[in-house]
């Protein structure tokens, strides 16, 4: 409870819609040395005109395979035109179909689609029914998901998927090491934003279907009922609640995942819907807009890129049976429902018959995982298996589908009108857009579907004005271009690649930066850091992972009173829950001991009767029949028979009898004496983890009290709408808990006492007049006390927290990557040629020389300017990381203060050069594009348009 503060973060997330910070704020937070947002960093200069070095990508994707094709396309295009390495995450189900159809690097996280979809027939809306819940599917779901969680995380850090695999620890064999430099996802796969935040890299999430905020449509999974209530108003409210709902059932796997798998602190379950809203990640939805226009209300961070195909038709080959029904008549309609499973599939596929015969029509009906189909099969219908949509929607004159984002893709980009009868998600939506499109008929619901109304569709389908419809918009999607080139454009463009925060290598500029020099805003790449500690310029004890981007904006409680509350209860909990768990995990060890002690006498029972078949055969009349018995018991025990003369078998002990001379000594194994032994033994482990349990809690607790109380008194600013409050410092260890103290006390304090001016001048400028400057002058002195007395208890909290931080520091995943991240520069030395090598070497000696040649002359000039004075001047104006950016900039700031010029000045002024130098180059492409533009304009569309406005 200390981690959610209910009533802060229900209050702040309802009072206002979060902007971004305005330009002060952003001056402020490069002052503190902090890394500003995402969407602050990026900009379409710095990613246009610079190529993007090779990364480790991540594709993260859940749902159904219709769900997993756009990706498998942004995959490709990825991998081929701009030479990342992409590893696909998700199902197992698609292994065969993503490494064979598309090429790319699988990675299994768990999960059943197919029970997925069934699931989400059954339930689809945001609340499960009562059947559900009593037949066990949402216990099975959450494991499922618990399951996924980790196998997304391991597929950001492994070589292979197998976690027993000894190539994930030793890192050798065939398999490079991975560690992912940035993450693609759509936003059901949930643990994207977590495994971002943990690996401190980007994020860009893509998605079929709208998932970030607006008055213009509602959630797609929300039911909005028609009210005197502001549309605007509903429409975008129901996100937030959609996704509140989301965390509800899965918080608890979340942060279960964040504290036991990736290290990180919990979060709220209340502040962690709207996270990604909130921080501006970087959104590209996959859909025409022509159909689905941007909304006006949607910010920079969000493109529009147009739908995203997969060229599968070109290597399908049909059955004779098919061609020979499409070559029989006038061309059929398809009625197809993808990966939907439905309970009675008989009972659908007899009504889907009855509306063809009703409509008049031929048709092509499709199997999918629903299993339809019958034996009796009228003349004028084919039952189609796995045929690609690309091959066969041109070859129908009209669609009945279940309104999946990519079967409606290609239906619509076929212009093909379109009925959708939708089941669950987002497919409403899709079949509201079409019918507002005059594409095809207004969706009808699966459970209200009739022979009838499926005959109605059918027909409307077939009328001149839904052709007309679909015809409109097959034109929209021939004018945006390649969906999947768009999107990953849209991706490179939210990267940093210049600048300060540039993912690039200080010294190798084509590759991407992995590791930082310790003190310094040196950033090294892989290839560059082995180069440099093979040559004994470094070691690696010097290097620390470097993190692009932070992705917590809001940590701990939402106010001091429920973060005292949540604290002492949490540790009450705990210390009692220690030993009084100890009862029921003793239950739980017992029932296991019975289990195992069951299997091994039923183990032993198949031995001696094994056996005894053996003595009664006699050695002489054995059967081959016989022979794989024995040598199965043999595998049972573990034992080496040996054959005597006589034919006897033996043992350890002898067949005498008919009873084995070592069955003593297999009762012995099990007296009940030694159960009671083991029980004792359980017994004593138990109460002794018991004892730890609640030991630890009394330890933390006083962690967790004055961390709640620092954190709390920080938040609370944002209950009444500052917003000013700072990101929260990141803890690591010992050193990095010092730093947060220290930060927390300077800025508490300078943030409180410049509050009384700021916010009064801002409600003015902002055009609030005398309200808004009364606004601003209770907003300033209420900060000045919450924020004054944060300052105060901050440093203990913090401090604390750096110590418990620094103790658990063995649980970290950090010490894997750090190998990780070694055995992948010397797989990528190793690949280079001689020649390669030698070139490679000499441009990192180079630079490596510019970068110790600067450093001398800084800290010259520190000591000439008043040594820790000039240090930390030169300190607050970043200009020590500034120049330590590239190679070039450090050349250029040298130079500077080789003719007397102090390292800002040097800074600003290298800073001046490069600019002229990417404006040179920007003027350049402007004017290769404006013949490109040109050339276009009879097709009417901007080339560089990827969001369709």
């Amino acid at each position: 409870m200390s981690n959610t503060g209910y009533l802060a973060k229900a209050l702040g997330a309802a009072v206002r819609k979060v902007v971004p910070l305005q330009d002060d704020s952003e001056a402020e937070e490069a002052e503190g040395g902090r890394r500003p947002s995402a969407s602050r960093m990026s900009s379409v200069t710095l990613a246009e005109h610079v190529r993007c070095p090779p990364l480790n990508i991540v594709i993260m994707v859940i749902g159904s395979r219709g769900d997993a094709q756009p990706f498998l396309k942004v995959g490709k295009v990825l991998k081929e035109n701009y030479g990342h390495r992409v590893r696909i995450a998700t199902h197992p189900a698609f292994r065969e179909f993503v490494e064979k159809d598309s090429g790319l690097e699988f990675f299994s996280v768990g999960g059943d689609p197919a029970e997925l979809m069934a699931f989400m027939v059954k339930n689809p809306g945001m609340i499960p029914t009562l059947e559900s819940v009593k037949a066990g599917d949402i216990g099975r779901r959450r494991a499922a998901m618990a399951e996924m969680f980790e196998g997304f995380w391991r597929a950001c850090i492994n070589a292979t998927d197998d976690e027993k695999d000894i190539r994930n620890v030793k890192m050798m064999g065939e398999k490079d090491p991975f560690v992912a430099d940035a993450i693609i996802a759509n936003p059901p796969s949930f643990a994207h934003i977590h495994c971002a935040e943990a690996l401190g890299i980007p994020l860009h999430l893509m998605f079929t279907f709208p998932y970030t905020p607006t008055q213009a449509f509602p959630h797609p999974l929300a039911t909005v009922k028609k009210s005197n209530v502001d549309p605007g108003y509903t429409n975008f409210i129901s996100y937030p609640l959609v996704e509140m709902m989301v965390w509800q059932g899965l918080g608890d796997l979340v942060n279960d995942f964040r504290v036991k798998t990736l290290g990180l602190d919990p979060v709220s379950t209340l502040w962690a819907p709207g996270a990604t809203y909130r921080q501006h990640v970087p959104f590209t939805y996959m859909w025409s807009p022509g159909l689905v226009p941007k909304p006006e209300d949607w910010g920079k961070e969000i493109d529009i890129s147009g739908f995203v195909f997969l060229d599968l038709a070109s290597t399908f080959k049909p059955p004779d049976a098919l061609t020979k029904f499409l070559d029989s008549g006038e061309p059929p309609i398809y009625i197809g429902f993808g990966s939907i499973v439905v309970d009675d599939a008989e009972r659908f596929t007899e009504m889907i018959f009855e509306a063809v015969k009703l409509a008049g029509v031929r048709a092509l009906v499709s199997e999918g995982w629903g299993g339809l189909g019958s034996k009796n099969v009228p003349e004028n219908i084919y039952m189609l298996e796995n045929t690609p949509h690309d091959w066969l929607f041109p070859r129908i004159k009209a669609c009945v589908i279940h309104g999946g984002a990519g079967t409606t893709a290609i239906a619509l980009k076929c212009g093909k009108p379109t009925m959708v009868v939708p089941f669950f998600g987002d497919q409403h939506f899709w079949g509201s857009m079409i019918g507002r499109a005059k594409a095809g008929p207004e969706p009808v619901p699966y459970k209200s579907l009739t022979a009838e109304k499926l005959t109605e569709g059918i027909k409307y389908c077939l009328t001149e004005e839904a052709k007309s419809g679909a015809e409109d918009i097959a034109k929209c999607i021939e004018l945006e271009g390649d969906g999947a080139e768009n999107a990953c454009k849209a991706f490179h463009k939210h990267l940093v690649l210049s600048g300060k925060h540039s993912m690039r290598c200080s010294v190798l500029d084509d590759r991407v930066a992995v590791w930082k020099l310790k003190n310094t805003n040196l950033k090294l790449s892989a290839l560059a850091a082995d180069m440099l500690v093979q040559k004994g310029a470094l070691n690696w004890k010097k290097l620390r992972l470097t993190r692009h981007n932070e992705w917590n904006d809001f940590e701990g409680p939402g106010e001091p009173v429920t973060g005292i509350a949540g604290s002492l209860i949490g540790s009450v909990g705990e210390v009692f829950g220690g030993i009084g768990g100890v009862p029921a995990r003793l239950a739980k060890t017992s029932n296991k001991r019975k289990e195992r002690k069951e299997e091994r006498k039923k183990r032993h029972e198949a031995k001696r009767k094994a056996k005894q078949k053996v003595l009664a055969n006699g050695a002489a009349t054995k059967t081959k029949v016989d022979q794989p018995e024995i040598a199965r018991t043999d595998q049972l025990t573990g034992g080496e028979e040996q054959r005597t003369d006589s034919g006897r078998t033996q043992n350890d002990g002898q067949v005498i009898g008919g009873q084995l001379a070592d069955d003593a000594s297999i009762h012995t194994a099990t007296t009940n004496g030694t159960a009671e032994d083991n029980a004792a033994e359980d017994f004593a482990a138990e109460v002794g983890k018991g004892v730890g349990m609640t030991a630890q809690a009394l330890a933390k607790a006083p962690v967790d009290l004055s961390l709640a109380v620092a954190q709390g008194f920080h938040n609370a600013p944002r209950l009444y709408g500052d917003d000013t409050v700072r990101r929260p410092p990141r803890v690591t260890g010992i050193k990095s808990g010092l730093h947060a103290a220290r930060y927390e006390f300077v800025y508490g304090i300078y943030d409180g006492w410049t509050g009384l001016v700021r916010l009064p001048a801002r409600g003015i400028s902002s055009g609030g007049g005398v309200r808004g400057f009364a606004k601003g002058v209770g907003m300033g002195s209420l900060g000045f006390v919450l924020k004054d007395i944060s300052a105060i208890v901050g440093p203990i909290g913090y401090t604390l927290k750096g110590v418990k931080k620094q103790i658990e520091r063995s649980k970290q995943p950090y010490k894997y990557i750090r190998r990780a991240r070694i055995a992948q520069g010397q797989r990528e030395l190793h690949s280079l040629s001689d020649d390669e090598r030698m070139a490679r070497a000499r441009t990192v000696e180079t630079g490596w020389e510019v970068m110790k040649a600067l450093w001398g002359a800084v800290e010259r000039q520190e000591k000439e300017q008043g040594g820790l004075k000039g240090r930390f001047s030169l300190k607050k104006k970043q200009a020590l990381c500034d120049a330590f950016e590239s190679v070039e900039i450090a050349e250029k700031a040298l130079d500077a203060m080789k003719r007397g010029q102090s390292l800002e000045d040097a800074v600003k002024e290298a800073r001046k050069s490069e600019e002229v130098v990417r404006g040179k180059r920007k003027s350049a492409d402007g004017r290769a594009k404006s013949t490109d533009k040109r050339r276009s304009h009879d097709k009417g569309r901007d080339p560089d348009d990827i969001s369709g406005k």
